[in-house]
């Protein structure tokens, strides 16, 4: 399957959601991200020295209690997702953010200069409602590239949306974020929320030893996904 070829489903997704909505948002939040889509690239991933992490929310205050995060403010919070991301990642790796960067008041340029200055080679954003105004315009900058889907070829070949797919293609492993801290099932689905992997990138090697497992039909046990690799041993090393 070819990056549009995931492109198609994922806005079909949307598509089908600006009717009623979920559980959490409106058709209006589901329009807005179908715009957007339809503006932006699909890509394939090229570099497989890369990380993948989701839904930062730096600077929103209200996600600690909303997903019952462990900082006593938000200030802590957006210390800590700084300071893992430039331990884990390195000068030249790339490292994609599967959505929902920031909100409130870390929508402002400073923040985007710091995502810039980040440490990676490239910094690739698979865009996530919170990332756009209702309009569906982009709210964010500070990437190399922003796109509306990600594949990554391997076995299995991963599809990166932020929204979960409501259908994974035969043979494929979805990342994903935007449920944050709900417990991973028994589907071919990862996801790279930060409350999922400790609020640090996540090496894309680890991902796909979790990933074969998915494809095989083999769930790890674990309420998280860092507790599914970790049930893998040898820390999920690839």
């Amino acid at each position: 399957m070819d990056p549009q070829a995931l492109k198609r489903i994922y806005e079909a997704q949307l598509l089908a959601a600006t009717e009623s909505g979920d559980a959490h948002h409106g058709g209006r939040t589901f329009q807005a991200m179908l715009r957007a889509s339809r503006q932006l690239p699909a890509r394939r991933l090229e570099d497989e020295r890369a990380w993948a992490w989701s839904d930062l929310h730096i600077g929103h205050s209200n996600i600690i209690r909303y997903a019952n995060r462990p900082f006593a403010d938000v200030q802590a919070m957006d210390a800590c997702l700084y300071a893992n991301w430039k331990a884990a990642v390195g000068a030249d790796d790339a490292l994609i953010f599967v959505g929902d960067v920031a909100l409130e008041d870390a929508l402002r340029p400073d923040t985007w200069q710091r995502i810039r200055a980040g440490r990676g080679r490239m910094k690739r954003l698979v865009f996530g409602n919170h990332d756009l105004t209702h309009s569906g315009r982009l709210r964010v900058d500070g990437f190399d590239d922003i796109c509306s889907v990600l594949c990554a070829d391997g076995d299995p070949p991963l599809a990166f949306t932020h929204l979960p797919l409501a259908e994974v293609p035969a043979g494929w492993v979805n990342v994903h974020g935007h449920t944050h801290n709900e417990p991973p099932g028994r589907s071919p689905h990862i996801n790279v929320s930060v409350e999922q992997i400790d609020y640090r990138p996540l090496a894309l090697s680890r991902i796909r030893a979790l990933a074969r497992e998915l494809a095989a039909g083999r769930y790890p046990p674990g309420a998280t996904t860092l507790q599914r690799i970790a049930a893998l041993g040898n820390g999920g090393a690839a």
